[in-house]
């Protein structure tokens, strides 16, 4: 497809740049937004590690092709708005669905997290997911707590023995005595 433009051939520059960057990439139908609630939704969505970018869908489709999104050319339709997610895919779907059901709008069309497209299903349920994060600070959990025990197991045996021995010594100054 040939751009015919100086301008919009540096767009889709952008856009390629941008894609490769990426770990992951989310599209979603931009309608209906005032210029508050879409200011509202690129502020958050940068809290959380992703940034969000209102297409031309033409644009985008040249963008896309050879990349690991070209299946997201596919579903392309109406004024669409992609978000590039950095390396936490999660946080970023979380702020795009939460502030759709917040603001009536749709839910996320597409995705494409390390060169897999998700379903909707697969996006409802990574949107579920919780954060990074939350997750590693389980695993490390899961880790230390036998560890954990281990030590106040061991802590307490010694602690037995020393008073053990104590009144053993107790027993025999008395008995010196």
């Amino acid at each position: 497809m040939k751009i015919p433009t100086k301008e919009k051939k540096q767009m889709v520059e952008e856009m390629r740049e941008h894609l490769e960057d990426a770990g992951s990439v989310y599209l979603t139908a931009f309608q209906g937004l005032s210029v508050s609630a879409a200011t509202e939704l690129r502020g958050q969505l940068l809290e959380a590690g992703g940034h969000m970018q209102v297409v031309k869908n033409r644009l985008l489709k040249v963008a896309v092709e050879g990349t690991d999104y070209e299946s997201l050319a596919e579903m392309l339709a109406g004024p669409n708005a992609i978000t590039y997610c950095g390396d936490d895919p999660v946080e970023p779907l979380k702020v795009l669905a939460t502030f759709a059901e917040s603001h009536d709008q749709p839910p996320v069309k597409a995705g494409v997290v390390d060169g897999e497209i998700l379903s909707a299903e697969q996006i409802d349920k990574l949107s579920k997911v919780p954060p990074l994060d939350e997750l590693r600070a389980t695993v490390v959990g899961g880790i230390a707590s036998p560890v954990t025990g281990f030590v106040y197991t061991l802590s307490g045996l010694v602690s037995d023995l020393v008073f053990t021995l104590q009144a053993v010594a107790d027993k025999r100054g008395e008995a010196a005595a």
